[in-house]
């Protein structure tokens, strides 16, 4: 099952005899990045760190090859891009779905290691993915994951840029049962690459975030209050 973004309608489809991804833009596409640039500059002028957003032409070439092969670089695997142009593009077809599904469905919270390791690696190298939510990993296989969704990557080496990455993934598996051993692992991860805690801001932007990624409040209330200090910095 792959996750249904709010830029793009997603279908699975068969090209040349190959299964791929199809993600189309929708008419809305320009108007939903606004509000979700809009909503990344609100939150980091409340937190006090005013940041710049990525530009709707950089959404565009963070799709392209050259953002692939430099992810590929840092060690960041990506599903194939097979073609992309102003109306959508079209990727390799990775048949274990996304992440969130996969801790649904009970696989391994190591996932969520490698989704640390990920993020850890991205920071050292002076970038962020912005929008890093569990939905937008891809499993590949036993502990091997891939990113998708690379429209709002930046170069950045801020804490408010760093702290969306952390804060973002956390929120979006806020509504899961697992999330403490999920939180952990990731941590691990992070920590493992990127060798320093998570900072204070990422917890804010957990809880606020979380409020818009979560299918069950109940589930997410009782992970908001858990106690987090040992996993960020003093």
């Amino acid at each position: 099952m792959y996750f249904v973004n709010w830029q793009r309608e997603v279908s699975v489809e068969e090209l040349n005899g190959q299964k791929v991804v199809v993600k189309r833009n929708k008419p809305t596409k320009e108007f939903n990045e606004f509000l979700l640039i809009s909503v990344y500059s609100l939150i980091s002028m409340l937190l006090v760190h005013p940041s710049t957003p990525p530009s709707f032409s950089e959404i565009m070439r963070n799709e392209g090859h050259d953002m692939r092969r430099n992810l590929k670089k840092m060690g960041v695997s990506t599903p194939e891009l097979i073609s992309i142009s102003d109306i959508g593009l079209v990727e390799e077809y990775i048949e274990g779905g996304d992440l969130y599904m996969a801790f649904v469905s009970g696989q391994p919270v190591g996932l969520a290691f490698v989704a640390g390791c990920i993020t850890g690696r991205m920071h050292k190298a002076g970038y962020a993915f912005v929008d890093n939510k569990a939905q937008n990993y891809l499993v590949k296989g036993e502990l091997t994951i891939a990113r998708t969704d690379l429209g709002f990557i930046q170069k950045s080496s801020s804490s408010y840029a760093r702290s969306m990455d952390v804060g973002s993934f956390l929120a979006s598996v806020m509504d899961l049962t697992s999330y403490r051993e999920i939180e952990k692992a990731f941590y691990d991860g992070y920590v493992s690459e990127f060798g320093c805690k998570f900072s204070y801001i990422s917890i804010i932007i957990r809880n606020i975030l979380s409020l818009g990624f979560s299918s069950d409040s109940k589930i997410t209330l009782k992970n908001m209050v858990l106690d987090a200090t040992a996993l960020i910095e003093t």
